[in-house]
């Protein structure tokens, strides 16, 4: 079974919360000590995405190659009878 995971841990959160520091950031009504801080936090939050996609897709590779060599395991298995 797999476990729970937070809303605040899923890629769209993540792009949303990148689009809004990047306007906060560009908006030009923000005060710039705000404006440094969006960048920071869309920073972040885009590191983040990214390490959270790769990890994704280890996590997927390593489960097709789990299943394939069980399934050669269990085909080994039949041929020795």
């Amino acid at each position: 079974m797999s476990e729970k995971q937070s809303y605040l841990g899923t890629p769209t959160t993540l792009a949303v919360m990148i689009v809004a520091a990047v306007w906060t950031a560009a908006s030009s009504g923000t005060a710039p000590y705000a404006r440094v801080l969006a960048c920071i936090w869309a920073c972040g939050a885009a590191v983040n995405l990214v390490l959270l996609l790769v990890r994704r897709r280890r996590d997927r590779r390593a489960a097709t190659q789990a299943a394939k060599d069980g399934a050669d395991a269990k085909d080994g298995a039949d041929a020795d009878r």
